[in-house]
């Protein structure tokens, strides 16, 4: 029994000793599979694996694939903040740090300055007259915690604004320095001036501070208007002129100068601006400057002008022309100029075609005025037209010429017949059948001609600002489609023709005469120098010149000897390109024919070279004087040809003289 009972229990511990071995080596096996992976983690967050003499370093941070093993490698998937988290964190962040630096700058007591804590308030009148002393006071308030440091006070005026103290002083732009404006302080100043403008105008004046910061280059502004209005004009005009014209027919128009101030008025100039097609006839008071400027000197208080404009317009049926008429203080820098506007007036006037359509076109130029020179020759054509709905019968048209620069002898019409004893030209039905019936809408066309004396034959005369008046008159009868009664109707247009004044250049060349004295062989001679006078004179005919100047150039060969006679005439020479100016300026009519001519004389010298042997060489090329003639207002321009060695005037001179010789 007890054999049995041990051979039992040796089975069992068998047993045991089996399952105890099978467990040990299961888990040996399962410690062997987890056995820990060693990384190495920069500060980069990159991946470096161990190198085998390196020590090794447990990373916390495993990929578990889910079959129990550990990568070498794998890392943790990362999950990413999404665009409005960022937006969040960042407002969040922000809204932090403004609150901070807000807080900073209100305890902290930081130099802030703001253009809104910067106020300008104005005090003066909303109204004033026109020419009447405007004054205003201008403050200018700091309410930051620092000083306006380097602070300007600019007053920008409107054009026309005159000072108080010098009335012929215009006010553009005016600064104050207010140097250092405290904080929490004020500057204030007073400013006059005079405005000008017409009854009801608003003036704005534009006022602007400028001023630093302590320790800042930057320019701050704050800036604002002031309004003004003009409430009354210290000249009126009352301006009369018709609602609708003929055109081509003759009309008037009367302008009322009034004073409506206490106080004297300087220099008062009155302007008419002409629309295209007006043509300035005649005024009860001579224009002071071309046709459309009048100086009526000082304006006394509750004083009255009258001036009456006659002229004829022309144009398309219904077409509105633009009249405008000023008034003002007169320029003392620039004669017949305005300075300031005191009053200015638009008056529209239609024009409606006449009944008979008339026209007079010069060497085929349609308008109204025509410019030429003296001497040419000038082929008029008579344009006529029935504008009516009815016939128009016994139809007779008359050209009066008068002028005297018209050269009498020279006119020649077609078909027309010439009276010498009044200077007219008529064409009727006795002399031109097409005049006898005109059908509505018919046209037509005659001629004639004629020519101008050159000024220079007249100009002994003392003729000035000459001009030719061509008057053409249309007379017919029209049929009534009522009564079959005749109704006489007249059409009149005049041309006027006005002429450029002749604006003459001479020039020679001294030698033993004249300003200076000369040297050198005469004839020249090849590698010599020999001076030469040159004499340069201009004259005019019949009109004022303004800004005449010469121009010419001297060859490389010719030295300018910087000697000029009379001291005083403006003469300018360039090395660069060797032009010489001599700047006139204004020459009056007639100077050199019944006035003093103008003249001034240079020295030159010329070294004459072996390829000139036997020529007349030029001293003084490209010459020509140019200026603007007062009467026309045209630019004129007369070219001469070379002066030459030639010295035909000089006592001294020899037939030859000018050659150069070897």
């Amino acid at each position: 029994m007890d054999d049995l009972n041990n051979k039992t229990l040796s089975q069992i511990e068998k047993l045991k000793r089996t399952l105890s071995f099978k467990m040990k080596k299961k888990k040996k096996e399962i410690a062997a599979s987890l056995k820990p992976r060693k990384y190495l983690v920069d500060s980069e967050w990159k991946k470096e694996e161990l190198k085998p003499d390196e020590p090794q370093q447990t990373d916390s941070r495993l990929d578990w694939r889910g079959d129990g093993d550990m990568k070498k490698g794998n890392k943790l998937p990362k999950k990413k903040m999404t665009f409005f988290g960022k937006l969040i964190i960042s407002s969040v962040l922000f809204f932090i740090g403004s609150f901070f630096v807000a807080l900073y700058v209100f305890y902290g007591g930081v130099n802030v300055i703001s253009s809104e804590n910067v106020d300008i308030s104005i005090s003066g009148p909303s109204s004033v007259g026109g020419g009447e002393e405007l004054s205003f006071q201008i403050t200018v308030q700091n309410n930051n915690s620092v000083d306006l440091e380097l602070a300007d006070l600019i007053i920008d005026y409107p054009n026309g604004t005159l000072s108080v103290d010098d009335r012929n002083t215009e006010l553009t732009l005016v600064r104050k320095t207010l140097d250092t404006v405290p904080a929490g302080g004020s500057a204030t100043h007073i400013f006059k001036s005079v405005l000008f403008g017409n009854e009801g105008d608003q003036k704005d004046i534009i006022i602007t501070v400028e001023y630093r910061a302590k320790g800042s280059n930057a320019i701050f502004f704050k800036e604002r208007k002031y309004e003004v209005i003009i409430d009354s004009s210290p000249i009126v005009f009352v301006v009369d002129v018709p609602e609708r014209i003929t055109a081509g027919q003759e009309f008037e128009m009367n302008i009322e100068i009034f004073s409506n101030s206490n106080k004297v008025i300087k220099d008062f100039l009155f302007e008419a601006d002409y629309p295209f097609g007006f043509v300035f006839k005649e005024s009860n008071i001579r224009p002071s400057y071309r046709d459309n400027i009048w100086s009526f000197g000082d304006i006394n208080p509750n004083s009255k002008n009258i001036l009456k404009i006659k002229g004829v317009l022309e144009g398309q049926d219904d077409e509105e022309r633009i009249f405008r008429f000023y008034g003002g203080s007169e320029d003392k820098d620039e004669n017949n100029v305005i300075k300031a506007k005191l009053v200015s007036v638009i008056e529209p006037i239609v024009i409606k075609k006449s009944l008979i359509g008339i026209d007079l076109v010069l060497n085929r130029d349609y308008s109204p005025e025509y410019i030429t020179s003296s001497g040419e020759n000038i082929r008029a054509d008579v344009l006529w037209s029935n504008n009516l709905s009815t016939k128009l019968t016994d139809v007779e048209l008359v050209v009066n010429l008068n002028g005297n620069t018209l050269e009498k002898g020279s006119i020649s019409a077609d078909d027309g017949y010439y009276r010498s004893l009044d200077n007219s030209i008529t064409w009727n039905k006795k002399n031109s059948p097409q005049l006898a019936v005109i059908d509505p809408g018919d046209t037509g066309n005659l001629s004639f001609s004629f020519s101008i004396y050159p000024l220079a034959y007249i100009s002994n005369s003392g003729v000035k600002n000459p001009e030719i008046k061509l008057e053409l008159i249309a007379k017919a009868n029209q049929l009534s489609e009522l009564d079959s009664s005749v109704e006489k109707i007249e059409t009149k247009l005049v041309k006027v023709i006005k002429l450029n004044t002749d604006l003459l250049l001479t020039g020679r060349t001294l030698y033993s005469i004249g300003s200076f004295e000369n040297s050198g062989p005469i004839p020249p001679k090849v590698d010599k120098e020999t001076t030469y006078t040159i004499v340069l004179t201009a004259t005019n005919t019949s009109n004022s010149v303004s800004k005449a100047k010469v121009v010419a150039t001297l060859p490389a060969y010719v030295k300018w000897m910087n000697k000029v006679s009379p001291s005083y005439e403006n003469v300018k020479f360039n090395p660069v390109g060797g032009e010489i100016v001599w700047n006139i300026g204004d020459l009056p009519a007639g100077a050199g024919m019944i006035t003093a001519l103008k003249e001034v004389s240079f020295q030159v010298s010329f070294l004459p070279s072996l390829s000139q042997v036997g020529s007349e060489p030029v001293l003084v090329d490209n010459l020509y004087i140019e200026g603007i003639d007062d009467f026309t207002g045209k630019q004129i321009k007369y070219p001469i040809k070379a002066i030459t060695t030639s010295f035909e005037t000089d006592p001294l001179y020899r037939r030859r003289d000018e050659d150069v010789i070897q």
